[in-house]
Formats: C-alpha cells, structure tokens, sequence
C-alpha cells in the first residue's frame, strides 16, 4: 500500500482540514449587541494572535467588523505555543428564536474553532477523538485549553462575558453539574476577576 502524507494542517484549500467538529471556546457575551460583539472579536483576535482573516472561497479582503462576522466564518492560523499551527475559524452565533420558537434578540456566541480534520493532521495524537475513549487526550488538548484560557482572559479584560466554556461542539451549553471536569469553565466571580474551572477529566 502506497502511504499518503498528511496535509498540511494550515492549508485551506485541503478539504481534509474541514472535515469533522470543532474544538472551541464559547463566550456567551450577553445580550446581542454589535459594539461589544466588535470589541470582543478585535480582543479575541488580538490576545489569539491570529493571523490575516479569509473566507474559504479565498476572499482575504476582510475586515474585522461585527458585521464582516454577521456574514459568516472569519477564518485564519492560530499558533498554539506547545503544540503548533494550525487552521481556525471565529464565528457568532446570535441567538434570535426562544425555545418556543418565537422570535426574539437574544445572546450573541463569540466561538473561536479549531476543525478537528486539522488538528488531527497536525497531531496524530488527536485520532478520533471525541468518538474513541482515548485517555491520552491530555497531551494534545492541555495545550489547548492553556492557550483558551489565556484568550478567554484578554476577551474578559476588555468585553466582561456572561461566561465561557471550552471542549468538542460546547457553543450553546450551559456549565452544569453534568460537565464539571469535562470541559473548561471561565465566569466572573464575587469580586469581579475571570474565574476557572479547568478540565480535569480527559477521557470518556
């Protein structure tokens, strides 16, 4: 059998890159507002240390702008110190229906979205995760989760968040005692300052 290389986990172009789930930190900000939402993109950016912003058809003439976000994925190559370079994406889901359905103008997502089809190409470590119990996940996610939690404190720093949360497809779920220990918390605390609940289980 003939082997094949992987791609590289930072090309675009590499359909491989995109396949699969994101692994993210979701900010819940609060109420949908466009200034903060911009605020928030710019420190989230900023402290993230993303490079240029495209679109997959390969646009690279795009703004930071809530409303260049409001219209679809800000895409770009996230360097995680301790473990490499690799593809993300930066979207907002705006919650706009009540579990009733009904129309309202709810809390707006800021997600910031590593695509598991590229972290598995740039570690193999990563395998099928999150559908093997794979105990080893530490290695290659405790980057991760460092990295997030330093970007969740510079988005904190500027934009104060109702709360965020870190793990596989999280962007909507609310911390509960169900998830304790399975994803990464960070929520403001009695005196004000970003508080953490790290991950500390890492297998299924």
């Amino acid at each position: 059998m003939r082997w094949r290389s992987r791609p590289s986990p930072t090309d675009p172009t590499h359909d491989d890159n995109w396949h699969g789930s994101y692994y993210e930190l979701a900010i819940k900000l609060g109420p949908a507002n466009d200034s903060r939402l911009e605020a928030a993109l710019t420190a989230l950016w900023d402290g993230a240390r993303l490079g240029e912003p495209f679109r997959r058809d390969g646009s690279n003439d795009v703004a930071l702008t809530a409303p260049a976000l409001l219209g679809g994925h800000l895409n770009s190559v996230a360097n995680i110190p301790g473990l490499g370079s690799t593809l993300a994406s930066v979207i907002v889901v705006r919650e706009e229906f009540d579990e009733a359905g009904r129309a309202v103008l709810g809390s707006d997502w800021l997600d910031l979205c590593l695509p598991l089809g590229a972290l598995g190409n740039l570690d193999q470590r990563v395998g099928a995760y999150p559908f093997d119990d794979d105990s080893d996940s530490k290695a290659w996610r405790q980057p991760i989760e460092d990295w997030f939690a330093a970007i969740a404190a510079a988005v904190f720093a500027v934009v104060p968040f109702e709360y965020a949360i870190t793990g596989e497809e999280v962007s909507g779920i609310e911390p509960s005692d169900q998830t304790r220990g399975r994803v990464g918390v960070f929520r403001p605390g009695v005196d004000g300052s970003l508080e953490v609940e790290p991950v500390s289980v890492w297998s299924w």
